[in-house]
């Protein structure tokens, strides 16, 4: 099993492996997506009333057990190694961890440090368990809908949602409404997720409707063709 960790720091994903050889990696288990209800009891109604549309359903955070094995041959070893651990997964800010058992999907994560890695004496190695908190509340795609959604090419796999269709438009022209079919299980929140939108129009007052929320977007200034 490898293991990758992304800090955002423009290196890129890189293999806990690589970056403290003395650890390996084991398994790696999130826990199920955790839902939110919002309820409602109404006299001489049975049970309770779930008021939301399934959009707003929110998702919780959730908890990802990561089981490492390390082995430090020597005493001496253990307890720098273990500093190093701790350095480089208990972070102030959330990063990104990945695991080739869950191929082209990546977790945003933090780690609070509240786990130990205990040494028994006269025993150089150790089995333990690092337990992160999915801030999302679950995996996300490491491509984008401009990649062609097939699993040809290593960048989408069974489980992620994928249609088995190739009709599935992400630009259009000419047209006043139209509809993105979005890859998962869960609905684009624009506040968290990265959505992007290119409009290229002429004329003055465009107005964008999103149907599905309601919302509305007037752009009083004139524009042309060649601006986005």
């Amino acid at each position: 099993m490898e293991f990758y960790i992304d800090f955002n720091n423009g290196l890129g994903e890189q293999s806990l492996n690589d970056l403290l050889p003395h650890f390996h990696p084991l398994s790696l288990t999130p826990a199920s997506p955790i839902v939110e209800f919002e309820t409602v009891s109404l006299p001489r109604i049975n049970g309770i009333v779930l008021p939301q549309h399934p959009r707003d359903v929110k998702y919780k955070e959730r908890q990802i057990q990561l089981e490492i094995y390390m082995n430090s041959i020597i005493a001496e070893n253990f307890y720098s190694y273990r500093s190093e651990l701790y350095a480089l997964l208990v972070k102030p800010y959330p990063y990104y961890i990945a695991c080739d058992l869950f191929p082209n999907r990546r977790f945003l994560v933090t780690c609070d440090g509240n786990f130990s890695v205990p040494k028994e004496k006269e025993k150089n190695h150790v089995v333990f368990t690092v337990e992160f908190t999915d801030v999302l509340g679950a995996a996300e795609s490491k491509s984008t809908s401009l990649n062609p959604q097939t699993f040809e090419g290593e960048r989408w796999s069974p489980g992620m949602n994928i249609e088995m269709r190739d009709d599935l438009e992400y630009s259009f022209k000419n047209k006043k409404t139209f509809s993105i079919y979005n890859i998962g299980d869960f609905r684009i929140n624009p506040l968290r997720h990265d959505y992007q939108v290119k409009l290229r129009a002429k004329g003055k007052g465009v107005t964008i409707i999103n149907h599905t929320t309601g919302e509305r977007l007037k752009i009083e200034d004139e524009i042309s063709k060649s601006r986005e």
